[in-house]
């Protein structure tokens, strides 16, 4: 009888780290299931990392741990911050009027209300016709390309509402926020290396951040990171803003990146996320009281800052949780981030992590009609002008920044469109052709390392 109970314990545990073992086992593997079998979504990178390691890592088609991956508007939250920097540093000041810089520009909007997307300028990225007639299409594959982005939206309409009133996303209010911080600095020189000095290098990070034909940084999409680049982002969040006992992010800035936007709480404007909590070029998880609406997603912490990108890019992170989340894809259709949420939520249980989220159900209807959640080029197929442009510089950055293959950077092209423009390199040219006329083309340049690619021709 001695030994039976020290046996009978022995048992107990055993069965019990079985179940366990079983249990994370088959939380993986539902993760990696939904990464890999989800209609419509091409998943490339997922990394979970939690209280201080690691903790889940997946890639997938190609992609590697030294395989840079395009941010699309994941770039906005590193954008914002550099404006915070620059107002830190004194070069500008959150409550300068745009029209400082921009005297073109119709709106009293100050550079605040640029960076909570309530600008006063009436920008179409709102995905419910023909792309031909967006303004995020014509800024940067069609019109802007000869203007300069900034330019383009500096001189659109005004909307009813004035600057401050209401949420309405929109790339033009960022790309004029790199385009005053360019102005600001006034040196070109420096204004190239600002990005790098001010952020990446103190990150360790090898960045490339392309500009449009005017020298200004594309500062709402074309920033290309590693995996473990884009995670040192969101653990720069967790540590608010510092990093290796510097100040990166400035504490006022930080501030204003977790406090929803005054636009936000005030009205949306049709075709925008209804239940985005909007602060300064990055969404919070925190609920909206100025119009009585709860956090949005349940199995995200309360304090989570999320950089959402086109396609399916995910940066979420949570200072209170030590949890940084990344997803990098190329979806057809984005993969439903509640779903995503909630896996990860699960994985993290069954390694045996706490995990303190929002937790309750808030009956809020996911909503897929902000930028980020549609397609870019929705109908582009008929549009060969906008086909040409899009695929010269997507086919540019895809092969000499990512250094893709011409097949997989084709099949990238392909998750916007079936149909693609015949496509050349030559030395670090890239021309994009289609139909009889080869008088009408669109080039890309390679521009090296740091600056990558740009369409220097539309027509």
């Amino acid at each position: 009888m001695k030994n039976f109970f020290p046996s009978l314990f022995s048992v107990i545990l055993l069965s019990f780290l079985i179940s366990l073992t079983s249990h994370a086992t088959t939380a993986e593997q539902e993760l990696t299931q939904m990464l890999k079998n989800t209609k419509g979504a091409n998943t490339d990178v997922v990394l979970v990392y939690k209280d201080g390691k690691v903790i889940y890592q997946n890639y997938a088609r190609g992609y590697g741990p030294s395989t840079k991956h395009l941010s699309w508007s994941v770039g906005k939250t590193i954008s914002g911050i550099l404006i915070g920097i620059a107002e830190a540093e004194g070069l500008l000041s959150l409550n300068d009027p745009v029209k400082k810089y921009f005297p073109q520009f119709k709106s009293s909007a100050r550079i605040m209300d640029l960076l909570g997307m309530s600008s006063g300028l009436r920008f179409k990225e709102v995905y419910d016709g023909l792309p031909v007639d967006l303004d995020i299409t014509n800024m940067m594959y069609s019109q802007g390309v000869q203007t300069g982005f900034a330019n383009y939206a500096a001189s659109l309409p005004l909307a009813p509402n004035g600057p401050g009133d209401y949420f309405n996303y929109s790339s033009g209010n960022t790309n004029l926020l790199l385009a005053i911080l360019q102005k600001a600095i006034g040196s070109q020189s420096v204004y190239n290396k600002y990005p790098w000095e001010k952020f990446f290098n103190p990150l360790g990070i090898e960045a490339t951040f392309e500009q449009d034909a005017h020298g200004t940084f594309v500062g709402a999409s074309y920033i290309y990171m590693k995996a473990s680049d884009f995670l040192k982002v969101g653990q720069l969040l967790v540590n608010k803003g510092f990093w290796n006992g510097r100040q990166i992010i400035p504490a006022r800035y930080f501030n204003l990146m977790n406090t929803v936007a005054d636009g936000v709480q005030k009205k949306v404007e049709t075709g925008n996320s209804t239940t985005r909590a909007y602060s300064t070029q990055v969404t919070t998880n925190l609920p909206i009281p100025g119009r009585n609406l709860p956090s949005e997603y349940k199995d995200l912490p309360l304090d989570a800052l999320i950089m959402i990108g086109h396609q399916g890019q995910i940066v979420a992170a949570s200072p209170s949780q030590n949890l940084v989340i990344v997803k990098l894809a190329m979806d057809k259709k984005n993969m439903n981030a509640k779903m995503f949420y909630a896996a990860v939520k699960k994985f993290i249980f069954s390694r045996g992590f706490k995990l303190e989220t929002v937790g309750t159900e808030n009956n809020l209807i996911e909503a897929d009609q902000s930028v980020d959640q549609r397609s870019l080029i929705g109908t582009l197929f008929g549009i060969p002008h906008l086909l040409r442009s899009f695929s010269a510089k997507e086919y540019c950055s895809c092969r000499f920044v990512v250094g893709r293959t011409e097949a997989e950077c084709k099949t990238d092209l392909k998750s916007h469109f079936p149909v693609l423009p015949r496509l050349k390199i030559q030395d670090n040219i890239v021309t994009a052709t289609l139909g009889l006329g080869i008088s009408k083309k669109a080039q890309a340049v390679y521009r090296g390392k740091s600056l990558g690619c740009w369409l220097t021709q539309s027509e």
